[in-house]
């Protein structure tokens, strides 16, 4: 599993040993609003959550780092969806927001998607109300490819391609 540096932070595997701090920082209401569609996170979701993302390591060379900044600040990362696409996700302590730190871990993720684990795209969804995100995804060059209706209403799609590789 691999580690990933930036300018400000740095980006590991999230682990087991993790679950204190998530099942904390996900309960964190304005967190929670939009990763979890309001609901309280359990233990148990925290550890499944985990487990998931270690066998996407497994699997498919990602899944969700741990975005660390002197100490841990959220978290930034990849799965993959039901149609097989790498679906962006991220979330940031409130204290941390508005930094341009989010920006920078989903930056790494997204080039490593592209560079290291040759995705042709990646997705990203929000909450039509998550206009923080929406910006981020913007910012990333993602395009708003559609609107669905979700189960708490519309939720955007916003798509990166891959760049094109030239040739010699």
């Amino acid at each position: 599993m691999t580690e990933l540096r930036g300018d400000r932070l740095t980006l590991r595997p999230i682990a087991p040993s993790d679950a204190p701090w998530l099942l904390v920082h996900w309960n964190e209401p304005s967190v929670r609003r939009h990763l979890f569609d309001d609901s309280l996170v359990s233990a148990a979701l925290v550890a499944e959550i985990v487990g998931d993302s270690r066998e996407d390591f497994d699997t498919h060379g990602y899944g969700l780092w741990a975005i660390v900044h002197d100490h841990e600040i959220g978290v930034c990362g990849l799965r993959t969806t039901d149609d097989h696409a790498a679906e962006l996700l991220y979330s940031v302590d409130p204290k941390w927001q508005g930094r341009g730190l989010a920006l920078e871990a989903a930056r790494l993720v997204v080039g490593f998607a592209f560079e290291t684990r040759g995705a042709p795209e990646v997705v990203a969804e929000t909450d039509a109300a998550n206009t923080a995100s929406q910006r981020l995804a913007e910012k990333l060059g993602m395009i708003r490819t559609r609107t669905r209706i979700g189960e708490h209403g519309p939720v955007h799609v916003y798509t990166l391609r891959a760049p094109a590789v030239s040739g010699a």
